[in-house]
């Protein structure tokens, strides 16, 4: 192609079509030209492209690992809800001096459920380390720095701070309750700490005890049910960007 511009060149020069050639010069200057833009553009379109699939992939891994921290959490509740009414029986059981070693015991080891609060940020990691700019989306972005930057991180802080106590329940246990073995439904035997004498109810350690439970069980309960809004809400903007991209 190029050898065939410089001969149509060379033959208009030795014809001695001056403005001609200049015509015909300018002209070829201009298809070079157009056709660098035109490759820029291509090249452009191409990086967008990229740019965009890894940004669907990423919000695809975002939703699949928040979709399945929301399900966690959620799971936790009824756990906790559990927590929370063994705890209002146990210090009304206090309140009416009621000695029943069965019912204590039943309530009690509803008291012994550990709730570990874990998530798996992963996702939002590789986002951040690829740079949170390639997410288009706004308001995504905003919520997704929300949520992991400062909402489960304090979260987390506050779990940790409720664990403080841990050392003190162990404390009250040990010393309220004695170590037994005990049959499982499934044939198995497990070493529990068990109520031994029902007159329990009346040191104030079992009190003290019962009432540590119930304000770490309400805190950790009220702590993950206000992740849920924005949880649902970055579920809602990923579902709807995700959607969009397949129309």
């Amino acid at each position: 192609m190029i050898s065939l511009f410089r001969k149509i060149r060379q033959s208009l020069l030795q014809q001695q079509k001056i403005t001609q050639y200049l015509a015909y010069a300018i002209g070829e200057i201009f298809l070079v030209v157009i056709g660098i833009l035109i490759a820029l553009q291509i090249n452009t379109w191409n990086e967008l492209r990229k740019t965009r699939v890894y940004e669907l992939k990423m919000l695809k891994e975002l939703k699949s690992t928040l979709e399945k921290d929301r399900r966690y959490f959620s799971s936790q509740i009824p756990r906790l809800t559990s927590k929370q009414n063994a705890s209002n029986r146990l210090l009304l059981m206090v309140e009416n001096k009621e000695e029943n070693p069965d019912t204590l015991n039943k309530y009690f080891s509803n008291l012994r459920f550990d709730i570990l609060f874990q998530y798996n940020s992963g996702a939002y990691g590789s986002i951040k380390s690829g740079g949170i700019d390639k997410i288009s989306d706004d308001s995504i972005r905003s919520k997704m720095a929300d949520i992991y930057e400062f909402l489960i991180p304090r979260s987390e802080k506050i779990f940790e701070g409720l664990s403080a106590s841990d050392a003190i329940e162990k404390e009250l246990v040990e010393a309220l309750t004695e170590r037994v073995i005990v049959k499982l439904g499934n044939g198995e035997k497990s070493i529990q700490n068990r109520i031994a004498d029902p007159k329990v109810i009346y040191d104030d350690r079992f009190l003290q005890l019962i009432q540590l439970h119930k304000r770490n069980t309400a805190v950790t309960k009220n702590r993950l049910e206000s992740l849920f809004p924005p949880m649902d809400n970055l579920l809602e903007l990923l579902d709807a960007e995700l959607t969009n991209s397949k129309k």
